[in-house]
């Protein structure tokens, strides 16, 4: 509803930046120092170069990032936007995270429910794992360096505890 919501909009940037945080697992840091050369549509891969203890991983991204990407790259186009930076300010320089902030307090207002880049993070893990990715697999995509940090988004349901308590 959240990512609808941003879609609806008809602000590509903002729907794609709130894309890669919700199916891409990154942080918001990580998201907004994204240079376009750290991106790659073709094998699907976005480069990390200075995420959390300025570590590098490569991150890979599904269609619906790919997707929403491809319209913000269409958009920038159109609109001869030239900055190094993937997702830049109206001045072509690094957008701010409290600019995305006050983006996500507009639509969390919007939908009647606080959503904020964080709990977007916290969806990828808790949707990547709940879709059959492994533990390992969260962590990396992820950047987690520990994997005790991506384990505490393996809350099961109650309905997934009572299904597995009926097998028993």
């Amino acid at each position: 509803m959240f990512r609808q919501l941003v879609l609806d909009s008809g602000k590509a940037r903002n729907y794609a930046i709130v894309t890669v945080l919700a199916y891409g697992g990154l942080r918001i840091s990580e998201t907004l120092n994204l240079k376009m050369t750290d991106i790659n549509l073709v094998s699907r891969e976005i480069l990390i170069v200075d995420g959390k203890g300025d570590k590098s991983r490569t991150v890979f991204m599904g269609e619906k990032v790919k997707i929403a990407l491809q319209s913000w790259l269409r958009e920038r186009k159109e609109k001869e936007i030239d900055c190094e930076f993937l997702f830049p300010s109206n001045r072509n320089k690094r957008l701010d995270r409290t600019v995305v902030n006050r983006l996500f307090n507009t639509y969390s207002a919007k939908i009647g429910k606080d959503i904020t880049p964080h709990d977007l993070r916290h969806f990828f893990c808790s949707n990547a794992i709940e879709k059959g990715m492994s533990i390992h697999e969260v962590a990396n995509q992820a950047g987690h360096s520990n994997i005790h940090t991506t384990l505490l988004y393996t809350n099961p349901t109650k309905k997934e505890m009572l299904e597995k308590m009926n097998r028993l």
